[in-house]
């Protein structure tokens, strides 16, 4: 798993490829049993791999636990939105979530996604 941080970390999408499909699940499981919906383990899910993407190189410089590193920034983001649901923070609307969920998806496709406008569009309708 260290070895897929580091790769990450030199901005290798194939290694990101694989962390995700070796860990989306696991995620997904940990943070909806955290959450209690399975929509919004979605969007945290999203918002973990692309925390994954952006933190990586700094995360292998420390010579981390990828696995540890990965299971902490999920229990980090499950309290954020269970926070976030109890109203105790500003909630960020599906903007957000569709913003990470193209953060993913550049990420997985091999695009950084610092690179990528990031403003959020407009909502439809």
């Amino acid at each position: 798993m260290n070895d897929l941080v580091e790769r990450i970390a030199d901005r290798d999408p194939a290694a990101f490829g694989r962390l995700y499909r070796r860990l989306v699940r696991a995620v997904f499981i940990q943070v909806c049993e955290s959450v209690g919906s399975p929509s919004a383990a979605v969007a945290v899910t999203r918002a973990v791999f692309v925390e994954v993407w952006q933190l990586a190189p700094r995360c292998a410089a420390g010579q981390v636990d990828g696995l540890a590193w990965v299971t902490a920034i999920a229990v980090r983001r499950a309290a954020e939105r269970l926070r976030e649901i109890d109203g105790r923070t500003s909630p960020l609307g599906a903007e957000y979530d569709g913003l990470l969920g193209r953060e993913l998806t550049d990420a997985l496709d091999g695009e950084p996604p610092a690179l990528r406008d990031t403003t959020v569009p407009p909502t439809a309708g």
